[in-house]
């Protein structure tokens, strides 16, 4: 009876967690969503201001339009179950922005329902057909954002758009308004989602990627993109037929941007380009002459649109050949790490088996040696010594198949070990020239340049017909060097890249993220350099030994 009453009380105590853990990660949902759609609501409101202060006195449409795009990206960022609660945050957001500059009712509420349909429509077409979490990151992604985001959402919506404004009397003239509208929200959308999007998404790897070198080249860019976007757009020009010309000198940065920062630095780059150009165009400074100010900003407009979209492509594009290798080097490090386990087996089964076997049969053979008569004494010592020697060679066929001593010893002292192991046999003279090389390296990147040494000495020894070999083997804060330079005869690289040997060294060093280069000539010796990333783990170590 007690127990019973025990386990009821545990099972109802148990039950009472449960349910309190289910309300609390209820809660914390219900805090994020909210939390979510109020800051999409004030980015929403932002987005209304800065459109309004890019719209031309007078004239119902910006030049300009932010909002739809911050909700499109909005959209594509969270799950479909929580776009209402965006609809939500926004329409008080809408509303405040509209009536502060004296919009009708009527109109903001038109523009309300346009801007809303505009980023549902795109958002579900591109979330229905695009990769998941690869929308900006594959020719498939860009191409459907491209088809539905920027271009069939906002032309569908502009009709509806410019309707309101015509018949809420807000504006006239329903054709040029329609494309005005179009081509505004185009272009923001092209700018302002891939910005957006990729931002929250990858910045945790975008800060790890943040070496001192990206650094350095993303403010060169930043400062590029500023200084000529101010040269070109609010500079006076020598001449005014040589101001159109002058477009064209964002171009190189923006091909800089695309294939060094992908999507995202793409998209920065037009938008800062774009804004500056906009806003000089409305201060009077006209980049076309003899046109008007409308034609001067829908001819810019139309400008990086055309601009923007084979760029968006080029990045995708190239991310895709990214992931491609990157997949391709996977496979190729699962191979090399198939093969290692293989040879590691092998090896542990000569060593422990066969070269146990061998052993017993040196104690019983030198057992019959001893009791044996004069007669059979020197063909049973003949047998013996052949029999050691085999055993040596399988110890030895164990060790080359898998280097364990780099798990205790260390590459230093591996290599150290396998150069005197050439010079003892009277191959060629080897000089070892060991910098600070850390004790304890990742695995896989002692393998690899263990494995490089190894294959390169197998070739000299069969190839080169060297006498001399140089090994350099050294360390900085952030990567390891191996040289291996030979006198021997050389040969022609690109003839010799078919061999099963060159390409497993480039495969390895590929595996572990390093370079390899060899350089050689007929008759002018061979030099190999490898050069691997030190991990943070093996800097640290580096310093400690240091």
């Amino acid at each position: 009876m007690v127990t019973n009453t025990l386990v009821s009380a545990l099972s109802k105590s148990s039950g009472e967690v449960s349910e309190h853990r289910e309300y609390s990660t209820a809660t914390g949902r219900l805090v994020r969503n909210i939390s979510t759609a109020l800051l999409v609501g004030i980015a929403y409101y932002i987005g209304n201001r800065i459109g309004f202060a890019l719209t031309p006195t007078g004239q119902p449409n910006s030049t300009f339009w932010p909002p739809n795009a911050v909700l499109l990206a909005a959209f594509l960022l969270a799950p479909r179950r929580t776009w209402w609660t965006f609809l939500l945050a926004v329409l008080p957001a809408h509303l405040l922005a509209q009536l502060q500059i004296g919009v009708p009712l009527a109109t903001a509420t038109g523009w309300f329902i346009t801007n809303t349909s505009e980023a549902l429509i795109g958002a579900f077409c591109i979330t229905q057909l695009a990769p998941k979490n690869r929308v900006f990151e594959s020719v498939r992604g860009v191409l459907l954002f491209v088809v539905f985001g920027v271009l069939l959402a906002p032309l569908i919506t502009s009709f509806l758009d410019a309707a309101a404004v015509v018949i809420t009397g807000w504006g006239r003239h329903y054709w040029p308004l329609e494309t005005e509208r179009f081509w505004t929200n185009a272009l923001a959308e092209l700018t302002i989602v891939p910005l957006i999007v990729l931002g929250i998404s990858n910045w945790p790897s975008w800060i790890q990627k943040a070496t001192p070198a990206r650094c350095w080249d993303a403010a060169m860019l930043s400062i590029g993109i500023v200084a000529v976007s101010l040269f070109v757009f609010t500079s006076q020009p020598i001449a005014p037929a040589s101001a159109p010309a002058l477009l064209y000198a964002p171009l190189p940065l923006l091909l800089w941007a695309a294939i060094r920062f992908g999507c995202g630095g793409l998209s920065l780059s037009v938008l800062c380009i774009a804004l500056i150009s906009i806003w000089s165009t409305l201060q009077g400074r006209e980049p076309f002459p003899y046109a008007s100010m409308a034609q001067n900003i829908l001819s810019l407009q139309i400008l990086f649109c055309m601009v923007a979209v084979p760029l968006l492509f080029l990045s995708a594009v190239m991310a895709d050949a990214r992931r491609t290798e990157q997949s391709l080097r996977n496979m190729g490090s699962s191979l090399i790490d198939a093969q290692e386990q293989e040879r590691y087996r092998i090896a542990r089964e000569l060593h422990d088996d066969l070269g146990q076997e061998l052993a017993l049969m040196t104690v019983k053979l030198n057992g019959l040696l001893e009791q044996s008569g004069e007669a059979l004494r020197p063909g049973l010592s003949d047998l013996s010594n052949q029999l050691s020697a085999i055993s040596t060679t399988t110890r030895e066929i164990s060790h080359g198949l898998y280097p364990r001593q780099l798990e205790y010893i260390g590459l230093g002292t591996a290599v150290k070990k396998l150069c005197e192991e050439m010079r003892r046999g009277n191959h060629f003279a080897v000089n070892l020239a060991m910098g600070n090389v850390p004790r304890q390296l990742e695995s896989s990147v002692s393998l690899c340049l263990y494995r490089v040494v190894q294959e390169t000495f197998h070739n000299v020894m069969s190839h080169s017909q060297a006498k001399k070999v140089q090994v350099e083997l050294a360390a900085d804060n952030r990567r390891i060097l191996l040289r291996i330079i030979d006198d021997g005869v050389g040969f022609e690289p690109n003839r010799a890249t078919s061999g099963l040997g060159l390409a497993s060294m480039r495969q390895r060093v590929r595996s572990v993220g390093g370079s390899i280069e060899i350089d050689s000539s007929p008759m002018a010796g061979t030099r190999v350099e490898v050069r691997v990333p030190l991990r943070e783990q093996d800097a640290n170590d580096k310093a400690g030994a240091a």
